[in-house]
């Protein structure tokens, strides 16, 4: 009889440990997570520590906020003195 109650007491404490592991996200720097509450757009966490509803909401999306470097290829251009430029450059 005891050893039922304490695998019954082992298996509680496994469930209640999912479930705040579950409850508890820690967003990154530099990042934000989209969440849908039962498939719709319910809010955006912010870095850093937050709070969801297991089973009801859901990370949706990551999205980074850092700065990504898009390279815009060399074109060529003729001036009003008739001079050949090479303009290339980086957004």
């Amino acid at each position: 009889m005891i050893l039922s109650i304490n695998i019954i007491n082992i298996f509680v404490l496994v469930v209640l440990g999912i479930i705040l592991f579950n409850v508890f996200k820690i967003v990154p720097q530099q990042q934000a997570w989209i969440i849908e509450r039962l498939g719709k757009l319910h809010k955006v966490l912010p870095a850093g520590l937050n709070f969801i509803i297991p089973m009801v909401d859901r990370v949706a999306y990551k999205h980074t906020l850092k700065e990504q470097a898009i390279d815009v290829t060399a074109q060529t251009a003729i001036s009003n003195d008739n001079v050949s430029l090479s303009i290339d450059g980086v957004l």
